[in-house]
This record gives structure tokens, C-alpha cells and sequence, in this order.
């Protein structure tokens, strides 16, 4: 090793280990350079396995004295993100609930989804878990109270509205001419909706919904209607807890790869959401209490610090922890176990909760195996050459011939690799002809991965009998193609080969894993392709005349309609009275009339 171990301070600070290559492969803070350091190199029967081979390892050791413990703990955790080093305990943010966030410590503030909380002075609501019924709340929102969610910057003598303030869904203070005060009392009043004073907003949407069925408009009724149920879908989202503070619940479970941490967000009393998260690089060697205490360093560096953190044990370094997260937040904050009562239960209940985080975890390496013993069962009954390791399947979809969809799934080690899907609108066949549907995919499919030099599949999968396998067939064979190629029949799950004789059907057993994977990626090419094929045909049947208006896009098209509610209501209206609507121009008013007097 390079490093003298004798130039050591006696003072507190980090120290960064590298390897021969110059990667630093641990970082650590200590009260006491000198000695904390120097137990590494001591008798390696006080040593963790892991320690040791860290040791072996080090090639030479950097350090930064700090002022304090509390300054090395705070620059342990930034340098620990930076580096990600291999022998330090890393967090793993398995998934992250968004939040609303409100900025109300700008002039005018925006309201927006997001997925971290910073300590920033903006307000923060939520988690939610239902992300559906958020969206469809900041739209009710930005009707409603009409805040801005862009991130356009306000500069005085720049300001020019967008679609938004034209369509009705942003007071636009861009414009420099609304009243601060008026906006600002619309973000209270949002703020107050979103601390679940609903009841006004509710009333308002209920009455809007019974005016418009009154009016038989039932389909704009039924559109209120899902959104009276989404913002009451997000208040109850809450589950009451006892209790009037704000605090974070944490409790961890771990085996011999990882440590797994339950996170339970608990705010005015209730529970308002939670939070998984994986420590790797843990050594077995390291306790529990240990594992927790470096996730409470790593996570709270940019996450909000409430008052009070629960937590099942008590931690090492508590002290100097709670100094850290109150100085970091400004405010005294608590970290305790907590014994008996109702925080005990909280704690409890999130302990079962990372148990079966860890459960879980323990599946998925199950699930690969089972999909790797399907592929091998596939390639020993369709006798292949390789592994079935990529595999591609398609299907068609159409209703009388008419916006015809043919979609193409991909499977790679057994499983659906969704970002990898393509949909393939049909071009050249007219009518019914789900042969020529499928030659005409196929072909396209393989003409552009030729094209490009792209891999090509180990096996191509047909949703269909004989004759979808042989147009398949012929249009690799116009490739000058050799791929392995079968269809799966609906009606009685047989395998269709390419191969002619008593060999060409292949039936096996309804508990073959061959079979079953089989009929995964054949039911997936069903589902993609008839998802595809709505997706277009709705496309079809929203389209109006005023789609081929030059200049009148999707925003000015529902301005128009919003307006005068029909196509031949903007046939019969002046040119003064289309622009009078905002964002239509006297000249862009006589095309569209022109237009549609045609």
C-alpha cells in the first residue's frame, strides 16, 4: 500500500480508500482519523469478511479533515452518492410515489407533479399512489382555479400568454396585468382543496353535472362525473391514524444480499403514503441497527426532515444523526424507538410490510428461473439450435378490413420487454385478408432490421393457423430469411411448424412450460394489437372537418368547439365573431369560413 499510516490526524473527517486503479472503492468518516482507520489493518480475526477483502484491495488512502463529527457525517453521505463505491451500503430507490407540489415562494407560484421532495420552501401534498386520479385532479385545478403549471419564466416587457390562458386553464401572469393579490388568493383557496377541503369544489362539480344531463348533454356529464370521482378518489387516499404530528415511520428487514426498508409517511395524523427502498452492499457481518442508520444519513440528504422519525432500534451514532437532521432542518427533530402505544404499532405494522419487500425480492429470482427452464423446454420440443432467448410474436387486428393493425411483441429471457413493442399500421392490403395482413408485417418488420443490421430473433411467433404461418413464411423467404417460425392456434392451443408430414402440428400437454410461455406472448400479441387497432379507430372517429383547416391545430380545433359547439355553428358564424375568440386572427377566420363553405 502507498499510504503511510503514521500521517494520520487524531482529528475528525472522511477517508477515501482506493484501489490500484485509483477508484475509490470505500468512503468513511471518523471522530478520530488515526485510530479509525488503523482498525482496519489490525488482526483480521476482529475483521468481517467483507472487511477483508476490502483490505486486500486498497492501494491508497485519501483523507479531508472536517470541523466536526457532524460536518464528516454530512460529507461521508454526498461523497458516498458521488462515487457509489463497492464496499459502502448503497441505496436502492425501489419506487417513488409523486408528489403536488405548489411553489408558494415565488411571486406566482406554479402547481405541479413530481417525484422528489427538496427542501426548497415549496409546498409539498402527498404521496399519492393512485397517479391517475392526481393527473386528473391538476386538471381540475387548472380549470378551476386557472394557476400556471408551466416552467416559463415571468420577465417584465417578455410576457405573451400561451394556449393555456386561451383555452381557460391559466390566469397567465406572463401577461404582467393580473392582479397578484386575486392570484394569489387562488392558490390559497387550491392549497385549502388540496389539505382536503373538497366539499366546495365537489358541490360545484355535482351542480355542473346536473345542469348538463338536464341539458341531455350526458356525454360532457359523464366527463364531470369522472372527475367528481377522481378528487374523490385522492381524499381518500388518506388513512386516519392517531396522532397530530408530522413524522416518518422506518423499518427494515435484510437476508444475505440486501437490507430491505419500509418507509410511512404520516402527516397531521394521517397516513398519507409510503415508500420502498433496498440497501446493497451490505455486509452480513453489519447489524441491522447499523444498515438503518446509514440509510437515515443517505436518504434524508435530499428528502424533507419532518419533526419525529420512528424507527425499530435504536441506532449507532444517534447523536450526532439527530444533530445533523436538526441542523439540516432547522428545527429541533426527534429520533427514537418508540416501545409501546400506537407508534409501536406503526413501526410493527411497517416491519411487516418490509418483510414482504423481502419476500418479494426472493420471487423474482424464482420467476427467471422458471422462464429459463420454459425457453429450454422450447428449444428441446421445437428441436432448435439456440436458446430461444429472443423471441418476437404477432398478431393482427381489424374490424371489417378497416384500420387494420398488426402488432409485434418482444420477449427476451422469457419475459415481455414492453419498450421494445411496435405497432404496424397496415398500407398495402385492402378488405379482409388476414394473410396478406400478416406477409405484409412480417416482411416489413424483417425488411427494416436487415436494413439497419439488427439482430434478428431466435424464433418468430404467429397468433394464427396454417395460412398466417405460411404468409409469414413467404415473406421471410422473399428475404432470403432462415428463421425459426411456428403459429399457435386459438381453438385447441396446437403448435404450427413450418416443417410438411405427420410433423408440420405439435400438441403438447397443457402443463408443458414450453406451452405456457407460448401462450403468454401469443395472448400478449392479441392484447397489443387490439389495443393498437382502438387506439386508431377512436383516432378515426374524433377526426372533423376542421382537422384539414391549415392553422387551426388540436388547440384552436377545441377552442372553436368550445365556443360554438359544432362544425355548422362556425360554418354559419361571421368573421368577427370567430375572431373575437382569442388566438383566432381575422385572417385565419376567413380561411377556416372558406374552408367549410367548400
Amino acid at each position: 500500500m502507498k499510504f503511510d499510516l503514521k500521517t494520520l490526524p487524531a482529528l475528525p473527517g472522511i477517508y477515501l480508500m482506493k484501489d490500484s486503479s485509483g477508484d475509490v472503492i470505500y468512503v468513511g468518516k471518523a471522530k478520530s482519523l488515526d485510530k479509525r482507520v488503523r482498525q482496519y489493518f489490525q488482526s483480521k480475526r476482529n475483521l468481517s469478511p467483507k472487511t477483508i477483502t476490502l483490505v486486500k484491495n486498497i492501494d491508497d488512502i485519501e483523507y479531508i479533515v472536517t470541523d466536526s463529527e457532524v460536518d464528516a457525517l454530512v460529507l461521508e453521505a454526498n461523497l458516498i452518492k458521488k462515487y457509489k463505491p463497492r464496499y459502502n451500503v448503497r441505496l436502492k430507490d425501489d419506487k417513488r410515489y409523486p408528489y403536488v407540489k405548489v411553489t408558494v415562494n415565488s411571486a406566482f407560484p406554479r402547481i405541479f407533479l413530481t417525484r422528489r421532495r427538496l427542501m426548497d420552501g415549496a409546498l409539498y401534498f402527498g404521496p399519492y399512489t393512485n397517479v391517475k386520479a392526481v393527473r386528473t385532479t391538476l386538471d381540475i385545478i387548472s380549470r378551476v382555479f386557472m394557476l400556471r403549471r408551466c416552467r416559463k419564466k415571468i420577465e417584465p416587457g417578455k410576457g405573451r400568454p400561451c394556449l393555456n390562458y386561451h383555452i381557460k386553464r391559466c390566469m397567465a401572469p406572463c401577461k404582467e396585468d393580473i392582479d397578484r393579490e386575486e392570484y394569489r388568493k387562488r392558490v390559497t383557496e387550491a392549497v385549502s382543496f388540496l389539505k382536503g377541503d373538497t366539499s366546495g369544489l365537489l358541490t360545484e362539480l355535482e351542480e355542473k353535472m346536473r345542469l348538463l344531463a338536464e341539458a341531455q348533454d350526458y356525454e360532457t356529464a359523464a366527463v364531470v362525473r369522472d372527475q367528481i370521482e377522481s378528487v374523490k378518489s385522492l381524499s381518500e387516499q388518506q388513512i386516519a391514524t392517531s396522532g397530530i404530528d408530522d413524522r416518518d415511520v422506518l423499518a427494515a428487514v435484510d437476508d444475505e444480499k440486501a437490507v430491505y426498508i419500509q418507509v410511512f409517511y404520516v402527516r397531521q395524523g394521517s397516513m398519507v403514503g409510503k415508500a420502498d427502498f433496498t440497501l446493497l452492499g451490505a455486509d452480513a457481518a453489519e447489524s441491522i441497527e447499523e444498515s438503518l442508520a446509514q440509510f437515515v444519513k443517505q436518504y434524508y440528504q435530499d428528502s424533507p426532515i419532518p419533526p419525529e422519525i420512528l424507527v425499530q432500534y435504536e441506532l449507532p451514532d444517534k447523536e450526532l444523526i439527530v444533530r445533523w437532521l436538526s441542523r439540516r432542518s432547522g428545527r429541533d427533530v426527534k429520533l427514537h424507538a418508540p416501545q409501546r402505544g400506537e407508534k409501536k404499532k406503526l413501526v410493527e405494522m411497517a416491519a411487516r410490510n418490509a418483510e414482504m419487500l423481502k419476500r418479494m425480492a426472493k420471487l423474482k429470482p424464482a420467476s427467471s428461473e422458471a422462464a429459463m427452464e420454459s425457453l429450454k423446454d422450447l428449444q428441446k420440443v421445437l428441436s432448435l439450435d439456440k436458446l430461444p432467448v429472443h423471441i418476437e410474436g404477432f398478431d393482427i387486428s381489424n374490424i371489417s378490413g378497416t384500420n387494420a393493425v398488426g402488432s409485434m411483441v418482444f420477449f427476451e429471457n422469457g419475459r415481455a420487454a414492453n419498450n421494445k413493442y411496435r405497432q404496424h399500421n397496415i398500407k398495402t392490403v385492402k378488405g379482409i385478408d388476414d394473410f396478406a395482413m400478416m406477409s405484409e408485417v412480417v416482411y416489413r418488420r424483417y425488411s427494416r432490421l436487415l436494413k439497419n443490421n439488427e439482430e434478428m430473433p431466435d424464433l418468430i411467433l404467429i397468433d394464427g393457423g396454417p395460412g398466417q404461418v405460411s404468409a409469414a413464411k413467404s415473406s421471410l423467404d422473399t428475404l432470403g430469411l432462415d428463421i425459426p417460425l411456428i403459429g399457435l392456434a386459438k381453438r385447441f392451443e396446437h403448435i404450427i411448424t413450418t416443417k410438411k408430414g405427420p410433423d408440420e402440428v405439435i400438441i403438447l400437454p397443457r402443463s408443458s412450460p414450453a406451452l405456457k410461455l407460448l401462450m403468454q406472448i401469443r395472448d400478449e400479441a392479441h392484447r397489443f394489437a387490439v389495443s393498437s387497432h382502438r387506439r386508431r379507430r377512436s383516432a378515426s372517429l374524433t377526426h372533423s372537418k376542421l382537422d384539414s383547416v391549415p392553422g387551426v391545430g388540436s388547440a384552436r380545433k377545441r377552442l372553436l368547439l368550445e365556443n360554438f359547439d359544432s362544425v355548422e355553428k362556425i360554418r354559419s358564424a361571421s368573421v368577427e365573431d370567430l375572431s373575437a375568440i382569442d388566438g383566432i386572427s381575422e385572417k385565419l377566420a376567413k380561411k377556416i369560413l372558406d374552408h367549410l363553405s367548400k
